[in-house]
């Protein structure tokens, strides 16, 4: 830890894994289904937090200045530079077939109204003028999609947080 540049900045990314550890053992302890879920969310989102700082990281360390990181951005600016990114190669990878993926889908869950598949009775009571309503308590119940748990997003903290630190002792300055 002691041989990082100062420019390298790691307490953002840090935080966010915290936050996301934090809001899992709130979810566990709350009896409450939907605060349960509303932990759950919050848990997935700060972990999602917790891969765009690591993001701005990397961006920081090739002394790329973007004002919103990501593996393309980065990627593409390092290429004109012609200069690849080991962590950006391992990133992708990992986005394309790995745990990465599911977090990335667990977060499009999160932020976006699940559209039901069949017309029913009931959503189409739910309709109106022909526009989903924008908060919906009952979009569990009526889609089939998956249910996240508190273990699953503790195994992809876990393991995010193992790339990280592996990717971090290569980002180092001598």
């Amino acid at each position: 830890m002691a041989n990082r540049v100062a420019r390298y900045q790691a307490d953002r990314t840090n935080q966010k894994f915290y936050f996301s550890r934090i809001y899992c053992q709130l979810a566990e302890e709350t009896p409450q289904a939907q605060l349960q879920t509303a932990h759950v969310e919050s848990a997935i989102l700060h972990l999602y937090g917790g891969y765009l700082a690591f993001l701005q990281e990397i961006s920081h360390y090739y002394h790329v200045n973007l004002a919103e990181p990501s593996l393309t951005n980065i990627e593409k600016a390092l290429a004109e530079r012609t200069q690849i990114s080991p962590e950006i190669v391992r990133l992708k990878k990992l986005l394309q077939t790995d745990f990465l993926a599911d977090i990335e889908q667990a977060v499009k869950q999160v932020d976006f109204k699940p559209v039901p598949k069949e017309k029913t009775e009931n959503n189409e009571k739910l309709v109106l003028n022909g526009k989903l309503p924008v908060v919906d308590v009952m979009a569990k119940a009526m889609t089939d999609g998956l249910v996240i748990s508190v273990d699953m997003v503790r195994q992809w903290r876990g393991q995010l947080l193992e790339v990280v630190e592996s990717l971090r002792e290569g980002m180092v300055e001598f």
